[in-house]
């Protein structure tokens, strides 16, 4: 049976003009007859903007699968990281999938998405420094990372993204990038060994692969490939033989390339403001990826 994907990713629809976008999205969909839409993160960190996107694209399709962005996990309020009732872990694994479940959508981190002899899993991912230019990382205080503060710039997921260990104890992003990677790695791994799979495709919001960072933009701009994702989520994807397909959000940079026989891809819609001069006819083609399996 065939199976016809579309996905998206990076809505930001707290943005109203990309709640306006939304509907074309959706639309596109539906007219490309899209059989699952996957939802690759980054909608809001507020409930209903997610509901409101979930339900969007379960009128354009039979099928939607969701996976939360950086955005989702975050606790938009200034004592995010005191308040020990800030647990960005209860919101992936809890609060999401029931939000998401409710909605007759499918969750990814719950497990895969199966289809006859395809399945699609997903892990949001996480960043560990480790996409940085070598170049860059020689011209940043290790304070900066640690930080995320650049140039008088701030990376908010080190405001408002708490992840606590069992004991309570905020985690650094690298061992948050751990746990991802090895969640991803169980489920492929048992997909691997599962005789009625023949193709998988892998969703995750932050970056697997280099070669997604795009061109370099100049310093400071550089300096935020620290916080793109991490090595270890493309290593986990390359190990398996019967993934298809990696799609990814995050960067708000479009890209399309192969890693040895996966053929990756990214398609945001991103800010309104990165979108000066886009014609809007144009829009759906360039925020919608499609792939048929």
């Amino acid at each position: 049976m065939v199976v016809r994907i579309a996905s998206v990713s990076d809505l930001h629809v707290d943005h109203r003009e990309n709640r306006e976008a939304l509907v074309a999205l959706a639309s596109a969909v539906h007219e490309g007859k899209a059989d699952l839409v996957i939802v690759a993160g980054d909608v809001s960190h507020l409930n209903e903007h997610i509901t409101m996107v979930l339900k969007a694209f379960k009128v354009a399709a039979p099928e939607v699968a969701y996976l939360p962005g950086n955005h989702d996990l975050w606790f938009a309020r200034k004592d995010a990281a005191e308040d020990p009732e800030a647990d960005s872990w209860r919101r992936y694994r809890e609060d999401l999938r029931k939000l998401v479940e409710a909605e007759e959508c499918h969750y990814l981190p719950a497990g895969p998405f199966r289809r006859d002899a395809i399945a699609v899993v997903g892990e949001t991912g996480w960043y560990d420094h480790s996409l940085l230019r070598p170049e860059v990382r020689a011209r940043l205080d290790p304070v900066a990372l640690s930080t995320g503060k650049v140039a008088g710039m701030q990376w908010m997921d080190e405001r408002f993204a708490v992840f606590r260990d069992p004991e309570g104890v905020r985690m650094d992003p690298a061992s948050v990038a751990r746990v991802m990677e090895a969640s991803l790695a169980a489920q492929l791994e048992g997909l691997e060994v599962d005789a009625e799979v023949e193709h998988v495709v892998v969703a995750t919001h932050v970056l697997a692969f280099r070669e997604a960072l795009g061109a370099p933009r100049g310093f400071p701009w550089d300096a935020f490939d620290a916080f793109m994702g991490s090595e270890g989520l493309g290593e986990v994807i390359k190990k398996s033989k019967k993934v298809r397909a990696a799609i990814y959000g995050h960067t708000h940079r479009p890209g399309r390339f192969r890693v040895d026989s996966i053929e990756a891809y990214g398609t945001p819609l991103g800010y309104p403001r990165e979108r000066k001069g886009v014609d809007p006819q144009v829009l759906p083609e360039r925020a919608i990826g499609w792939f048929t399996l």
